[in-house]
């Protein structure tokens, strides 16, 4: 069996995942730790586009040669006006003035669609695999950290394309052009104007290196606050009915404060660059004109030669600049780089295995059967030696108490974790060798709570069966007892549900989660908690509603609330992982002393 490394529909689309390395779980605080080349990788990347690519490297010389020309045309057209001849100068200047700003026209249209289209698979490639990281991923790093880098980061990436590498390749092909040239015009001056050049190029590697790192540290923090402030508003019932509004703005505000302070001493370090080149640039500007305007009165210059001097001083002044911004752009791109390349990295879920197949139940008659299984979560145990089989058709309650390991053994069979010891037979099929995907169309699992997506009403029922027609999904709310809620607004079933459902109340989500299982009919019903949220008199309705619901079905169900599992074909008693004892509610009252006082307590003895 493997990990997912990357969707095939992905790789089509982004080379990314063909060449990563497995890595561990991206830290939630912190700066990033990527691993080493983070740009080596980039470039791998993005030969993928490399025939647009190279469109874009010859538009840019070309656009570049037109430039360079341009001083040139200058200058023959004024050493030419002396002599009355300077018209066929003006219009070749004309010439070459209008071509390389066409060509820098394209050029930059072209860059920008191809940008667009490597981040858009760059996008699609971290999607996909935070979309099926392992499950246990999800609870130990915020939805923040996720959100920050399918959108600022991926943000910052795109920029090395459209506003940093080849920004940074014209630069240093003008840069080159205009050297050469000054070199023919006057070797003194340009030996004076590249002192003062190089000086300011020190000055902006020095800060480049520090505007990288500062750059990793305001991205981290901006994640943080994101997670605080989504986790602030997920609960934001909880947050003010205790009156911790004001402590929660603090915790966000502090997160904010903190991504604030990095970024101002991100705008210090920047606010240097700009400063040291200029002073560097026109301390060069006025030597030239100095000593240019001497060696024109020498006669050692025209005015024609010194002009287009002047005129390549500042196209050498541009790259310069242009190279700074560039490379600041590439420094803060690649740090974001360096996180997306940690998601991608980590491992994603198992896949592959043989493909789950509908099968005759085996000799014992059993749908379920786990046996011996262990498992741990870190370093604590959570299940040891968990052994009991489930027949085929029947209702299985499992009961305890919290932290006994019950929904640790639904999320096992959904497939969601893995036994560290002991095989967990499903339908037919180890767990540890059928395909996931295939398998889990079988299942359908109801987690605590029965939370519901945003969305529409049908979005909500079409997420088990896409093809599902409107008479299929009014006939599943029919059967569960909500054919009321498409009464509710003119919109039907496409009426809004708000986020996670809001509009809902719990008896109503859970049964809306109930009516995805009757369009999804699958061989294997699991329920964590289907009744816990919910009253005494709502509980009576959606039992009713569950026994509909499986029916015929193998149905496992964890409860709290017995009255709900009393009727279970059998019950499985667990405790601190656990199976105490196994039989009907009435055999484990006579000999389950932990049974019997929880029946007690629930007045059902």
């Amino acid at each position: 069996m493997t990990k997912e490394r990357a969707p095939e529909a992905i790789m089509t689309t982004h080379p990314m995942d063909d060449h990563i390395n497995t890595g561990t779980h991206p830290a939630s605080h912190g700066p990033p730790r990527a691993p080493k080349g983070a740009f080596g990788d980039f470039l791998r990347v993005i030969k993928s586009h490399r025939s647009s690519l190279i469109v874009v490297a010859v538009l840019s010389i070309a656009a570049t040669v037109f430039g360079v020309a341009q001083p040139l045309m200058m200058q023959r057209m004024i050493d030419a006006a002396g002599q009355g001849d300077a018209t066929r100068w003006v219009w070749w200047l004309v010439g070459v003035t209008v071509a390389e700003a066409l060509l820098r026209g394209a050029q930059s249209f072209l860059l920008q669609r191809t940008g667009e289209a490597f981040i858009g698979g760059l996008r699609h490639s971290l999607i996909a695999r935070v979309l099926t990281l392992p499950m246990r991923s999800y609870t130990t790093t915020p939805k923040g950290e996720w959100i920050s880098r399918l959108g600022s980061d991926t943000g910052q990436v795109r920029s090395i394309v459209t506003s940093g590498l080849f920004e940074l390749i014209s630069a240093v092909l003008m840069f080159g052009a205009a050297i050469v040239l000054m070199v023919a015009l006057d070797p003194l001056l340009f030996a004076l104007t590249l002192t003062g050049v190089l000086l300011g190029a020190m000055g902006i590697t020095i800060m480049g290196a520090r505007m990288r790192r500062t750059s990793e540290i305001t991205q981290a923090e901006v994640a943080n606050m994101t997670s605080a402030a989504d986790r602030a508003l997920s609960s934001v019932t909880l947050v003010r009915a205790s009156s911790a509004t004001q402590d929660q703005i603090a915790k966000v505000t502090d997160y904010a404060q903190r991504a604030q302070a990095s970024g101002v001493r991100m705008a210090r370090i920047q606010a240097w660059v700009q400063p040291i080149m200029s002073l560097c640039i026109q301390g060069a500007f006025l030597v030239v004109l100095a000593v240019g305007g001497l060696r024109v009165a020498d006669g050692a210059m025209t005015v024609g030669e010194l002009l287009a001097f002047i005129m390549y001083l500042f196209l050498l002044v541009m790259p310069v600049t242009q190279a700074m911004g560039a490379y600041t752009q590439i420094q803060l791109g690649l740090a974001s780089y360096d996180r997306i390349r940690q998601v991608l990295a980590t491992d994603g879920e198992r896949t592959g295995g043989t493909q789950y197949v509908h099968q005759i139940a085996n000799s014992r008659g059993a749908a379920v059967i786990l046996n011996g299984v262990h498992f741990r979560y870190d370093d604590q145990t959570v299940l040891q030696d968990v052994t009991f089989a489930v027949p085929t058709g029947s209702t299985t309650a499992i009961v305890g108490p919290s932290g006994s390991g019950k929904s640790t053994v639904l999320s096992m069979l959904e497939g969601f974790i893995e036994p560290d010891g002991g095989t967990v037979h499903c339908l037919g099929h180890d767990l540890r060798e059928v395909n996931l995907d295939t398998y889990r169309r079988a299942v359908a699992y109801v987690e605590q709570g029965a939370p519901a997506m945003g969305g529409t009403l049908a979005d909500n029922l079409r997420i088990v069966k896409p093809d599902a027609t409107e008479h299929d999904m009014r006939q599943a709310l029919v059967a569960v007892g909500l054919e009321d809620l498409t009464l509710r607004q003119d919109a039907g079933l496409n009426m809004e549900l708000g986020d996670n459902g809001s509009v809902l109340s719990g008896g109503e989500r859970q049964r809306l989660a109930w009516a995805r299982v009757l369009l999804q009919d699958p061989e294997l019903l699991l329920f964590d908690e289907p009744t816990a949220s919910v009253d005494a008199n709502t509980e009576g309705m959606l039992g009713e509603a569950l026994e509909k619901v499986s029916r015929g079905r193998t149905t496992i169900i964890v409860a709290h609330r017995l009255a709900t599992v009393v009727q279970a074909d059998q019950i499985v008693v667990m405790d601190r992982g656990a199976v105490l004892d196994v039989g009907t509610h009435h055999e484990l009252v006579q000999r389950c002393t932990l049974y019997r006082e929880f029946a007690t307590h629930q007045l059902l003895v």
